[in-house]
């Protein structure tokens, strides 16, 4: 059986969360709760869930911070504000900051969930398929198995990494847009390329790209990005 989607509640009124909690998992959704930013990117960090609601007004650490670090920090989830702040400029700041939906408190709770719905369904849309092996120097990858050596050592890629270089795979040696990778990938919208231009940094470490020396993954600017041929042929 499918796991129920775990949806992160952050917000610092008990009984927010509670009526929010409950009508998520009347629907089916698994829950768990945070009552500040700094906790809801520890426990981001910790489960990944499959969405995130988000308060504006908290201790510690507010709903813009923990927005913007999130993204920052690589969060390619769909992240919805439920939140008194409901005036334009703040809807408006939050959708730019990279929210994917923006709610005003309060909120009918089947508006809620029919809004995290719709989230968690365009996020599923057109997933990527995982297969074949590529060779990155002396690192091999193969997408099937979800396996990365380098010689005897493995490699720790995440399972974005694999979806990633499988989809630029699909396009081997032609270029594919960042708002098609954030699309097929994440199943967010273009306003999380910035995030993905953070994971891409982290990926070409693990695989050993290095300044001018190794180029496997090109950017070109204005475009996006290509995946060298050269990585699909024989092992080196």
């Amino acid at each position: 059986m499918t796991p129920a989607p775990e949806i992160l509640i952050v917000d610092d009124n008990d009984a927010i969360r509670a009526v929010f909690g409950r009508a998520l998992r009347t629907a089916g959704f698994t829950v768990t709760e945070c009552a500040d930013g700094v906790a809801a990117i520890e426990r981001w960090q910790s489960v990944a869930p499959a969405l995130i609601l988000l308060d504006v007004e908290m201790p510690r650490m507010n709903g813009w911070k923990t927005l913007s670090e999130l993204r920052r920090l690589g969060c390619m989830q769909p992240i919805l504000m439920v939140t008194n702040v409901n005036h334009v400029d703040a809807r408006v700041q939050g959708l730019e900051t990279g929210a994917d939906d923006y709610l005003g408190k309060p909120c009918d709770a089947q508006e809620l969930v029919a809004r995290v719905r719709a989230l968690l369904r365009r996020a599923s849309r057109r997933p990527v398929e995982i297969g074949g092996v590529l060779h990155f120097g002396d690192l091999e990858v193969d997408l099937s198995r979800k396996t990365a050596q380098r010689g005897s050592t493995a490699v720790p890629l995440t399972n974005t990494d694999y979806k990633l270089l499988s989809l630029l795979r699909e396009h081997l040696g032609e270029p594919v847009s960042r708002e098609l990778i954030v699309e097929r990938v994440w199943g967010m919208r273009a306003n999380a390329t910035h995030a993905l231009e953070t994971h891409l940094w982290r990926l070409r470490k693990k695989l050993g790209e290095a300044g001018g020396e190794t180029n496997w993954i090109r950017n070109l600017p204005g475009i996006g990005y290509v995946l060298d041929a050269s990585v699909a042929g024989p092992a080196t």
